[in-house]
């Protein structure tokens, strides 16, 4: 196994997946969180021009996430409104470093440390917490599948003691705009499915970007198994990928 160095990112290709899920998103998102999706554009931009002799954190703070407008039976598969009334919310932390010394402005990061997007609904009626999951991707010492997703039921009306951080189940959902596309085709099931049935330039824009991404993903996913030398699952489980692997 080759030594984990993290995973590299273009700057630009990623501002460009936040513009078009913001458009794309735009009808599905609430009052309450309007300028967050700018602030996290503007946050990635000011790391970009930082130093790279240090860790950065790009985050969308749980105290102002972006938000979803309510669902009322949408996430049901016959798609009919009249269920209990929900709504969603996103918020990230993602740990990223500066590659090129050379540069002021820098065109690539790499996610090294921390990345976790965490997905919750929540109760319209009582503002509860009614299910809670991240999308996350390992780091040098992480246990689990590289690019895997966690379930949080945790407590005395959870599955899991808070102690037992399991399952961490496989996914190719990687970045944080990944994570706003699985929340809305949710909750959304079909309103979700439409807005991006219609072809625009966001549309084919955003789809273009996360088909390279996962593409590349599952291949390397497919990679690790047929060249295994264990079992495939924990080859998988251990394996690490390249700086690159986003970029073939």
């Amino acid at each position: 196994m080759s030594e984990y160095t993290g995973i590299k990112f273009s700057y630009e290709n990623m501002l460009n997946e936040i513009r078009r899920m913001q458009r794309l998103a735009g009808v599905f998102l609430a009052s309450e969180c309007e300028g967050v999706l700018e602030a996290c554009s503007q946050g990635l931009e000011s790391i970009r021009n930082s130093s790279t002799d240090r860790s950065h954190l790009w985050q969308i703070q749980e105290e102002w996430p972006i938000q979803t407008i309510d669902s009322q039976g949408e996430y049901r598969g016959s798609g009919r409104e009249g269920g209990n009334s929900v709504y969603g919310k996103l918020c990230f932390r993602w740990e990223i470093r500066n590659p090129d010394r050379s540069r002021q402005r820098q065109r690539e990061f790499h996610l090294f440390g921390e990345a976790t997007t965490s997905l919750k609904i929540m109760s319209r009626d009582t503002s509860e917490l009614i299910a809670q999951w991240q999308i996350e991707a390992g780091d040098a010492s992480s246990p689990g599948c590289h690019f895997h997703s966690a379930v949080n039921q945790y407590g005395d009306n959870g599955l899991f003691p808070e102690w037992l951080k399991v399952p961490r189940l496989p996914s190719v959902l990687l970045t944080p705009m990944d994570g706003l596309e699985f929340l809305l085709g949710e909750l959304f099931q079909h309103r979700w499915a439409q807005a991006v049935s219609e072809e625009s330039e966001d549309r084919n824009s955003w789809a273009k970007s996360q088909r390279e991404r996962l593409c590349n993903i599952l291949s390397w996913k497919l990679d690790v198994v047929r060249q295994s030398e264990t079992t495939p699952w924990m080859a998988l489980k251990k394996a690490k990928p390249e700086l690159d692997v986003l970029m073939e």
